[in-house]
Formats: C-alpha cells, sequence, structure tokens
C-alpha cells in the first residue's frame, strides 16, 4: 500500500526544439509552441493526477500563482500533494500559500561540480528570461496583475500565429525536404511498413549508356548480415561500355531552371521511394535506419 511520487513539471525554454524540428523538416513539434497550451496541459495531468491519489503521491513542481491556485481548487484535500520549487526562486509566493492552505513545499537546489551547474544555469535563464515566463512577468511593473495571471483556458485562443512547420520553413520560395522523426512509434511504424514490402525483393543493376551496353558478367549480391539473403545481381562497367560513354558524352545543355526542376523532380522520387531505398541500403550494406535516412 505504499504510493508512487510523481513530480508534474514544465518549462519555457523550447528553442533548440523547435528550431531542430524545423531544421529536420518535421510536419509536427515535440513541444507545444503556445504557452497557455503547456498550461492548459499542467492543469489537464494534475487533475489526473488527483483521481489516483490511493496509489499515486502527486508533487507539482511550478511557480506560477495561476497553476497553484488551480491545483488547490481540485485537491480533496492539502495533505495528499506536495508543492515543489527552487533555491531562491519565488519563496515569497510558496511561503504565503503555506501561511494560508498548510500545504507541504519541498525545496530544490542544484549540488553538483561547477562544471555540470553552467547548463544548469543556462537553462534557468533561458526559462525565466522567456517572456512567456511567470516569473519573468511578475517582477515587471509595467504587466498588470490580471495577464499575469490570466487564465491560460480564456488566453488560448489569443496566442500569436503559429510557428512555420519544418516542411513550411522555406515556404513560399519552397518546400523544405520531408523529415522523419525516428524517436517516434508511429513514424518508425509506418517506415518499417513500407520497408517490409522490399524484405524479398531482388534488385538487378547495370550500366545505362546512351547506347547498347555490354557489361560483364553480373555477380550474385548478399546481404552482408544475413548470408543467405540474395540481394539480387550486379553487372559492372566492361572496357567497351566505358570507351562507348565517353564517345557519346555531350554537354548537358539544360537552363539553370530546368536543372533545378530536375533536382526537385529526383528529391520528390527520393521521398516517394524511401521504403524502398531503405530496404535496399539495409539488406545491401548493414546500414541502420539513422544511416538510411541520412543517405
Amino acid at each position: 500500500d505504499r504510493q508512487i511520487a510523481i513530480r508534474l513539471v514544465k518549462g519555457a525554454y523550447w528553442d533548440s526544439e523547435i528550431k531542430q524540428a524545423q531544421l529536420d523538416g518535421l510536419s509536427g513539434f515535440p513541444v507545444f509552441t503556445a504557452k497557455a497550451a503547456t498550461d492548459i496541459s499542467y492543469i489537464a495531468n494534475a487533475r489526473k493526477l488527483f483521481s489516483m491519489t490511493d496509489r499515486i503521491y502527486p508533487q507539482f513542481a511550478t511557480h506560477n500563482a495561476h497553476t497553484i491556485a488551480a491545483i488547490l481548487h481540485m485537491a480533496p484535500n492539502h495533505k495528499c500533494f506536495e508543492f515543489q520549487r527552487l533555491h531562491g526562486m519565488e519563496a515569497a509566493l510558496h511561503g504565503l500559500i503555506r501561511a494560508i492552505h498548510a500545504t507541504q513545499c519541498r525545496i530544490f537546489a542544484p549540488v553538483v561540480a561547477h562544471r555540470d551547474l553552467l547548463e544548469y544555469l543556462v537553462r534557468r535563464l533561458l526559462e525565466n528570461g522567456a517572456n512567456s515566463s511567470f516569473v519573468n512577468q511578475i517582477v515587471d511593473p509595467e504587466i498588470p496583475p490580471e495577464q499575469v495571471a490570466a487564465d491560460p483556458f480564456s488566453s488560448f485562443d489569443c496566442e500569436q500565429r503559429p510557428l512555420p512547420l519544418g516542411t513550411a520553413l522555406f515556404h513560399p520560395r519552397r518546400q523544405n525536404s520531408r523529415g522523419l522523426d525516428l524517436s517516434d512509434g508511429p513514424t518508425l511504424a509506418a517506415i518499417e511498413q513500407r520497408r517490409g514490402l522490399f524484405h524479398k525483393t531482388q534488385w538487378n543493376s547495370q550500366p545505362l549508356l546512351a547506347g547498347l551496353s555490354c557489361p560483364e558478367h553480373s555477380k550474385i549480391c548478399n546481404n552482408p548480415a544475413v548470408p543467405t539473403d540474395v540481394i539480387g545481381q550486379a553487372a559492372s562497367a566492361s572496357a567497351a561500355d566505358i570507351d562507348l560513354a565517353l564517345q557519346t558524352a555531350t554537354v548537358w545543355k539544360a537552363t539553370p531552371v530546368e536543372r533545378g526542376e530536375i533536382l526537385k523532380r529526383a528529391a520528390d522520387l527520393f521521398e516517394k521511394n524511401d521504403g524502398e531505398l531503405f530496404a535496399l541500403l539495409t539488406r545491401e550494406a548493414g546500414k541502420t535506419l539513422p544511416d538510411a535516412v541520412s543517405e
């Protein structure tokens, strides 16, 4: 009959996750892009934890007065949970809450070597320096109390315009290449489904020339990880093929615009046929999925 302690936290430093998702060309973000959405999610999860206090001991790490008020409002009693704060932050706020409501509060303080402390301090600066941070707003005399403690449910629709997704990062000039989040279960399942269609496929390769090729004899290619898995056959160019290629070579007269369209069409084909390409790279060279995506 012991309880499991679960610590609910939130932060405002999502810059790196947002930018990395855009650079990777992902169709979504791994974090909320609106502060109000983060606050709403926190309250929803707090309510979920309060429904399990027979087995769960909720620990609410927050310096946000509205969030604290919401927790006090939802709590069945003030002994079944605890608040948490960082040492040196919002001592007055939590002290006031303890005095009025007799709540419990745990104080966290970093105890690490100097070389490890810098990263922690930078995260705190990013979090507390954000314009949307409660800690930042509460010390700004120009921000009215009603805004500092605004209800996230009513202010959510008033958030700034959505950030551009990774696929639209260069819009309208061009579409960004499609990214794949290999830490996402559904994405991995979809890749495996596309790749699985070719786990027994055999390919044949030979020189492609502006004329009739006479390649050398084909050689059977095997999967280095599974020697019994025949990938297909590959025929190398012969000396005659090389001579023919040199004799028929001409200057590519396509304009820069035409070349750009050809390259973009090739890129579209790479994305369209990624399942087959991933299967080939894995079976031919034993490449892992991150290596296959990079190639």
